[in-house]
């Protein structure tokens, strides 16, 4: 039997996560996956140690508030890695956490393999050759990363972006067709609600002046999100479901998007979107100062420039955003030419297969560990 560990630690990587599973369990069947993750690994098949993507922490300041906590799982999965060493560690992005938990697998002599790489474009640069010394193998979803490892040397391979998997897998029931429908999106964790929606929502008030019969709609990740949301939508007519991004998607006019891995489903779906981010201040001056990259949406970041706008923090105004948004729903050039830059997105990253490409090379590290 091939045993693996898996670090998961946000919505994302639970989703990619859980299609990985998937994909190792219908090549080798007797796989036994286990590790932190979410929901969905636990419903792939993996036997989930802790919910850590249901507690997903973002921004400095955060982390440092939760360090007790943190400090205690990371100590308790090294020691069940050491008292029942897996086969093979796959870490899923969340670089904080898993980084260091890389270095005490590394000691231990386990083979690492990393899907989806930490933003070492973006910020950290330098982790780029903590992650080259660590790592047997580099998975990366990205088309432009893989030169990046392999110019310094790291065993890389670009598998395609597993969003591409998760949209061919999923049923799309078009429930809300024929509605002038605006898609609300401020994330998936605790935090990046509290800070978005009351903002979104006085968009979404001027929005509806113009537009009085269109329908605001809400996706949550968990019902705990969605009572949440609720409590915060403070008697504006807000639609919520659990679940159904991509059903909102399809049928999308237009949504208004924190910035993450939502801003490119939005893409390949073509929904025209503004993309919104707050964080707290202390946490926005340090990124500044530490994050050097022109752009932050995953769309303009693959396109090379800027196709949707980007309203960060002090610009997160209904001032600024409502005039564009306005603009995006009509029929106005300016939706035509966003939506053209939407699909040479989806040019840009191909067809689906990720996850099976990658359960591929994770089964070659385990077996290769299995033999150590």
């Amino acid at each position: 039997m091939t045993r693996i560990f898996f670090s998961a630690g946000e919505s994302s990587g639970d989703m990619h996560g859980a299609n990985l599973v998937r994909a190792l369990r219908a090549l080798a069947p007797d796989v036994a996956c286990e590790g932190l993750g979410g929901e969905r690994m636990a419903a792939a098949g993996m036997a989930l140690r802790y919910d850590l993507a249901g507690r997903a922490i973002m921004g400095f300041v955060e982390v440092v508030r939760s360090l007790r906590f943190i400090r205690r799982l990371f100590h308790e999965t090294v020691a069940r890695i050491e008292r029942n060493r897996p086969d093979c560690l796959v870490l899923i992005d969340y670089p904080g956490f898993n980084v260091e938990l890389a270095k005490r697998a590394h000691a231990l002599g386990i083979p690492i393999v990393y899907y989806i790489s930490p933003q070492v474009w973006a910020w950290k640069k330098r982790r780029i050759h903590t992650l080259a010394r660590l790592a047997d193998k580099m998975l990366v979803i990205l088309p432009f990363e893989e030169a990046l490892y392999r110019d310094i040397g790291v065993d890389c391979t670009y598998v395609g972006h597993p969003l591409l998997d998760q949209i061919a897998a999923t049923h799309i029931e078009g429930i809300f067709r024929g509605d002038i429908v605006i898609g609300i999106m401020p994330g998936s964790r605790e935090q990046e609600i509290a800070r978005l929606l009351a903002p979104m929502l006085d968009v979404a008030k001027g929005i509806r002046e113009r537009y009085p019969n269109a329908r605001f709609i809400t996706p949550c990740v968990n019902a705990e999100r969605e009572t949440q949301v609720r409590a915060l939508a403070n008697g504006f007519p807000l639609e919520t479901v659990v679940g159904k991004n991509y059903e909102l998607l399809a049928a999308a006019r237009f949504c208004l998007v924190a910035s993450g891995t939502a801003t490119l489903e939005a893409a390949l779906f073509g929904a025209p979107m503004a993309v919104m981010y707050r964080i707290a201040p202390m946490s926005y001056w340090l990124a500044r100062r530490l994050v050097k990259i022109e752009h932050i949406a995953l769309v303009n970041i693959l396109a090379k420039r800027r196709v949707v706008p980007e309203f960060i923090q002090h610009d997160a105004t209904t001032e600024k955003i409502l005039p564009v948004a306005l603009d995006l729903i009509a029929d106005t050039p300016t939706r035509a030419t966003m939506l053209d830059g939407l699909a040479a997105v989806r040019r840009l990253l191909g067809g689906p297969g990720a996850s099976q490409r990658a359960a591929e090379q994770v089964l070659a590290v385990a077996r290769r560990g299995k033999e150590i």
